[in-house]
């Protein structure tokens, strides 16, 4: 099996918040969290099935998932279910959905689908042709964006 780590950085900063006192402005502190991760991009297509494990970064820490993806046919099947998600709009108003990502070695992004969320929890099947990719999943404000935002959960 051939392995290669991609290296996924993600920053998510929040604007400052200017108070206003008797004709003085006060800057209040920026708060800013910064996500580094690596991930495995792993070859799918050399083995018949594969179990892997997210955890949920600084933005959802309690959040966690598991996908078998299983290679057949020529395709790449992915079956996957996440706990302990809270909605997408603690991330801001224009936060509606969570996207599953696959990243290939090279850095092209490719786009799986919408996690639906039912309370707390969320599943998806996918397939892809992707052969060697790793998986994220983030928070944006539509399900048909073409590019990963910068708020990654897992």
């Amino acid at each position: 099996m051939r392995k290669a780590a991609v290296l996924c950085v993600v920053m998510f900063a929040m604007g400052a918040a200017v108070v206003r006192a008797q004709g003085q402005s006060q800057q209040a502190p920026v708060i800013q969290i910064n996500v580094t991760r690596t991930i495995q991009a792993v070859n799918y297509m050399a083995k018949g099935s594969t179990k892997i494990d997210f955890r949920g970064t600084a933005l959802m820490p309690q959040a966690t998932g598991q996908a078998k993806i299983e290679a057949k046919n020529g395709a790449v099947s992915i079956n996957a279910n996440f706990e302990n998600l809270s909605g997408p709009e603690q991330f801001g108003a224009a936060y509606l959905t969570y996207v599953l990502w696959a990243i290939t070695p090279e850095g092209r992004v490719n786009n799986l689908g919408q996690l639906s969320l039912e309370g707390s929890r969320s599943r998806v099947q996918v397939t892809t042709r992707l052969q060697t990719f790793g998986l994220i999943v983030t928070a944006e404000p539509y399900y048909a964006v073409s590019f990963p935002s910068d708020d990654v959960i897992l």
